[in-house]
């Protein structure tokens, strides 16, 4: 998949694309555990008030799942992932966190939902403290965004200071 990240999302979703075009159409598979890596760079521009640079790498390891006929019905990933952040000359680098996805596919072979679950970014903060935001993403509702830096539901603590060390 990424990472889907949460940060990977577009990278870990491409690989999900690829399998879902090679999967056997016939005959029932067992589940098929493979090892990832993946990295990513694109613009998070949501989040604070400047657009922020976010270069994400990570490892996983991902479980496809298919139906009696061989159809991939279901992929899940466990990712640890590390990205570094970037705006006004400024760079902040999480601690590496850990995060699954979740994408089911429809009787058609679509992708019909994209879930995240875990920490989305754990960054130490310049003077101590700490930048941590976790707790479950519906990627498919928010338009398979390249990255995310907020839940749906769980929390964030301290963005206004991960902003402001940004800023700087």
């Amino acid at each position: 998949m990424k990472r889907l990240r949460i940060f990977g999302m577009s990278a870990v979703l491409a690989g999900v694309g690829v399998i879902a075009l090679l999967a056997p159409v016939a005959g029932a598979a067992p589940p098929v555990k493979s090892e990832i890596t993946f990295s990513d760079t694109g613009i998070l521009e949501d989040v604070c008030a400047f657009p922020i640079t976010v270069d994400a790498t990570g490892t996983g390891t991902e479980i496809d799942f298919f139906d009696n006929s061989g159809a991939l019905t279901r992929v899940q990933v466990n990712v640890t992932e590390q990205t570094t952040f970037s705006a006004n000359g400024t760079s902040l680098t999480t601690v590496p966190f850990t995060y699954d996805i979740s994408v089911r596919f429809d009787d058609s072979g679509n992708i019909s939902e994209v879930f995240t679950t875990g920490v989305i970014a754990r960054v130490p903060l310049p003077g101590g403290g700490l930048f941590i935001s976790a707790g479950r993403v519906d990627i498919a509702a928010r338009g398979f965004p390249q990255f995310v830096l907020t839940p749906d539901a769980g929390g964030t603590v301290n963005l206004d200071r991960f902003c402001a060390a940004l800023a700087a």
